[in-house]
């Protein structure tokens, strides 16, 4: 339809002249940009946008509601030395697209696009997560600057300066570096949404509990430190989230968390006008619309709560008097011995809460965390317990409000701010905040709470507290809420948490879009798709050079998997023929497979690269003994199609490799890469027991490396690895130091690298300096450093060969067969250690192929080169985004 009322359509839609400056030659500078921006500002436009030259600022966009205000503008602009404007007018008749419509005054969706032709209705108009943040992208954050970004977003909504509470800056920097005791649990990963011209529109954490999947049942993906300035940013994050989760088989999100519904978060469901406050969640009204919008559901709802005018009330008569009964001690907090104190009191928090759906167990180290410096700031009043016969039985943990100082930093605690907290910290004793209290199972129902807050409320108006506020309480705790009630409390915020399903299955798409349907359960009596994805610690486990781990694997339906890839884990450079990406792939359909075995389910898979799509094979699941995949499935060892569906189609005759993979979960968890000196290796027949053990299919087979052929190549295979136009892209994948902030998600640590810390420190001085690569490549003092890192004794050096040329369809099944390779050395005791810059320096590639073919007596090429040996040390479990 077409119309000319645009009354109602938004701000940008009304406007009248558009404006767009360049500069008149040459690139535009930040300071040119700068002024042509404050130009264009006065008077106000509608909105004001750079204009890009792909991701370079090359100018500036604005809009104006009439024609005067654009004029006055150019006027203003054109005083900048070097500008070129053009103006654009609107027309007066627009079009509507479908998607919207301007219509008897009012702007709404229209739900479905206008009829043309013949048509007496027009087709629906479809909208999904991916159409509401279609201009929004999720970044990790990977710079400082990106750090920065994050923690100086707060809540948005009104008076966000007033109401909400920004997280200790120190906190959220131990979740990047990774230095905080969540580790022990799980990585977090810190992310932000930008608009395309690069303003946040919102931020989250994505992190794993193990304490929380136990509790829930489920393996769980956390979502914490949420803030977004609408449904489209939270729509972008909650799809990113969605991807991450399947690839790492989790079936449920939760949030937000930071990091776990025991220590900070949930979203405020009512009382927006009442600020709020330390440990204590605030939000703005659009937040619960925006999160249920997208289909999660409210748990653990509960509410935040507040004791005015304490200094009027009368303790003994609102909890009696009295003696404390037979054997019951009073104990208070002492500063100066408040670590040897803390074990007590954690003792009375796990042992209060555990049954509660939410709480998960608080470790020592978590704690100690959590009360850091706490001594300095403790009122002894207002931490109590009671013991019985020595045991403690009842608690309760009161401390300062700190809200207003954390409010004047916006969370950053730095040296000057510490000792002006400790100079000025009698003011900050008007409130207080109690973060905690509880009874132990077994002393329940004997009043001994009542002493505790008779005791509590003398404390408080003995330190001149006026009011007391009061972290979430779940809405059915009646008991708790009982001694508030007592105080003349009243309820403060409406809490709540949010969690959903996480959608597996449908069409298999990319964008993580989901269905008409909920999402099934991830249970016994699940479709089998997702009964594999769910156990994605198991399949996971797949080797990939670099541990870039590519694979992402989605259920096309009930009872198949989409096995692809995903952009951001090739390795473009080092891997341009994607040789070892296929091997990855292949070794991950394998694992499948493997898994696929243990839940009773026959794997078949079929490969059809397609790079466009990054989509690679096709499995098709079905319990063991049924038929699958019709006509046309493939033998799932050998990637070469069948010629039926019936129960035997895709079987390799007898004697060949069994068709249900022979190795267990067991031997996947037990595969490890042993970057160590190998004193033992195996001799030529136990090299052919390595290859009838995995049984290589016909064209494929095992070569031992001469050690000459290996001593001439290797140096300077290691050196080009070290200072080639690789050596950029592998320092993006080095985790050195356990302050990487992915050292326990993916990449090579140093640890996985078998090196020593001054080791490291060299080995990312030449990754990360384009200077220090050059100056050893001229000096050829590369080879130098490449042979005095050498590992020796070497062992065997294994060679995989197949027919010359293979198709990337042909190299995903033969990374199949290069898995099976290493698992059947795991079994006989073998340990693998990949020699990948072997065929990464094209010199050495064709000398080896070369090498193949002679001894072979046929054309041959190498597609994988390991080292193989019994090392003298253990293994080391490299991580994975999946564990």
């Amino acid at each position: 339809m077409r119309t000319r009322d645009f009354s109602a359509a938004p701000p940008l839609a009304r406007a009248a002249v558009m404006l767009t400056v360049e500069p008149g030659r040459g690139r535009a500078s930040a300071g040119w940009l700068r002024r042509v921006s404050r130009a264009l500002h006065d008077p106000a436009p509608v909105r004001r946008e750079w204009l890009r030259d792909g991701a370079r600022r090359a100018g500036v966009i604005a809009w104006y509601a009439d024609a005067a205000a654009a004029t006055d503008a150019r006027r203003r602009v054109q005083r900048v030395e070097g500008v070129v404007v053009q103006v654009h007018e609107a027309h007066p008749d627009g079009y509507s697209n479908g998607v919207w419509r301007a219509e008897d005054g009012q702007m709404a969706h229209v739900e479905r696009f206008t009829p043309v032709g013949a048509e007496q209705e027009g087709p629906p108009v479809v909208r999904g997560l991916s159409e509401k943040g279609a201009n929004l992208r999720v970044e990790p954050v990977r710079t400082e600057a990106d750090l920065r970004d994050f923690l100086g977003l707060q809540p948005w909504g009104t008076r966000r300066e007033t109401h909400g509470v920004p997280l200790w800056h120190r906190t959220v920097r131990s979740w990047w570096t990774g230095q905080g005791p969540h580790q022990a649990h799980g990585t977090v990963e810190l992310f932000v949404v930008r608009d395309p011209w690069d303003t946040l529109a919102g931020r989250t954490t994505l992190h794993t509990d193990d304490r929380m999947d136990h509790k829930l049942g489920e393996r769980t993906l956390l979502m914490g430190a949420t803030e977004f300035a609408g449904e489209a940013a939270l729509a972008v994050m909650v799809e990113h989230a969605e991807a991450v989760a399947r690839q790492r088989g989790r079936t449920r999100l939760l949030g937000p968390v930071s990091l776990l519904p025991n220590q900070v978060g949930g979203v405020v469901t009512s009382g927006w006008d009442e600020p709020g406050f330390l440990d204590g969640p605030w939000s703005p009204p659009h937040y619960p619309r925006d999160w249920e919008a997208l289909g999660f559901e409210r748990i653990w709802p509960g509410s935040t709560w507040i004791c005015p005018d304490l200094g009027s009330l009368d303790p003994v008569a609102l909890f009696g008097g009295g003696p404390l009964p037979e054997g019951v001690v009073l104990r208070h907090a002492d500063r100066r011995r408040l670590e040897q104190q803390l074990p007590v009191l954690r003792q009375m928090l796990n042992a209060s809460f555990a049954e509660l759906d939410y709480y998960t167990r608080i470790e020592a180290d978590e704690l100690a965390a959590a009360t850091d410096g706490l001594s300095h700031l403790l009122d002894e009043r207002l931490l109590l317990w009671l013991e019985r016969a020595g045991e403690p039985v009842a608690f309760v943990l009161v401390v300062p409000d700190l809200t207003g100082f954390v409010r004047s930093t916006g969370g950053r605690l730095g040296p000057a701010d510490a000792l002006r907290l400790l100079a000025t910290r009698r003011r900050h004793r008007r409130d207080a905040v109690l973060i905690i209290k509880g009874t132990v199972p077994g002393a329940r129902g004997q009043g001994l709470m009542r002493h505790l807050s008779r005791e509590l409320l003398e404390g408080l108006q003995a330190g001149g507290y006026a009011t007391l506020r009061v972290t979430f309480v779940e809405e059915d705790n009646a008991g708790s809420q009982a001694q508030f009630v007592t105080m003349g409390g009243r309820p403060l915020h409406g809490t709540c948490f949010y969690t959903r399903p996480v959608h597996i299955g449908g069409d298999g798409g990319r964008d993580g879009a989901g269905g008409d349907g909920g999402p099934p359960a991830a249970d016994a009596e699940a479709a089998p798709a997702v009964r594999l994805l769910t156990r994605a610690q198991d399949w996971g486990r797949a080797p990939s050079a670099h541990n870039t781990q590519p694979w992402d694997v989605q259920a096309a339906d009930d009872d198949t998997l989409v096995l692809g890839w995903q952009a951001e884990r090739e390795l473009p450079v080092a891997d341009a023929s994607r040789r070892d990406l296929m091997l990855s792939l292949g070794a991950a359909a394998r694992s499948l497979e493997a898994v696929a075995a243990d839940l009773g389910l026959a794997a078949d898979v079929r490969w059809a690269v397609d790079a466009d799509t990054r989509r690679a094979a096709v499995v098709r699941l079905r319990a063991e003994g049924g038929t699958a995949g019709g006509e046309g499935a493939q033998d799932a060892r050998t990637g070469r199609a069948s010629e039926g569906g019936s129960p035997g189609a895709g079987r390799p005759a007898a004697g060949g490799p069994p068709a249900r993979p022979p190795w267990t979960v067991a031997d996947l968890q037990a595969r490890a890469t042993v970057r160590a000196a190998y004193p033992q290796h195996p001799n030529p027949c136990q090299v052919a027991e390595i290859a009838r053990t995995a049984g290589l299919p016909e064209g494929t087979g095992l070569l031992h490396l001469p050690d000459r052929v290996v001593d001439e190549l290797l140096p300077g295979a290691t050196a080009h690895t070290l200072t080639g136009p690789a050596a950029a892209e592998l320092a993006g994948w080095l985790r050195l130091t356990p302050r990487h902030p992915r050292h326990d998600l993916d990449g090579l640590s140093a640890q996985s690298l078998g090196l020593s810390r001054a080791e490291a420190r060299v080995l990312g001085l030449l990754t990360g300096s384009g200077a220090a690569r050059r100056t050893l490549a001229v000096s050829r003092l590369d080879r130098w450093v490449a042979r005095t890192s050498q590992v020796r004794p070497r062992g065997a050096v294994l060679a995989l060969w197949a027919a010359p040329g293979l198709t990337l369809d042909e190299l995903g099944p033969l990374g199949g067969s290069l898995l099976d390779c290493w698992l059947a050395g795991e079994r006989g005791g073998w340990s693998a250690h990949p020699l990948s810059e072997l065929l990464d320096e094209p010199g050495s590639a064709a000398a080896l192929h070369a090498h193949a073919t002679r001894e072979l007596g046929h054309p041959a090429q190498v597609y994988a080169v390991w080292r193989c040996g019994r090392p003298g040390t253990t293994a080391y479990r490299s991580p994975r985004l999946t564990d």
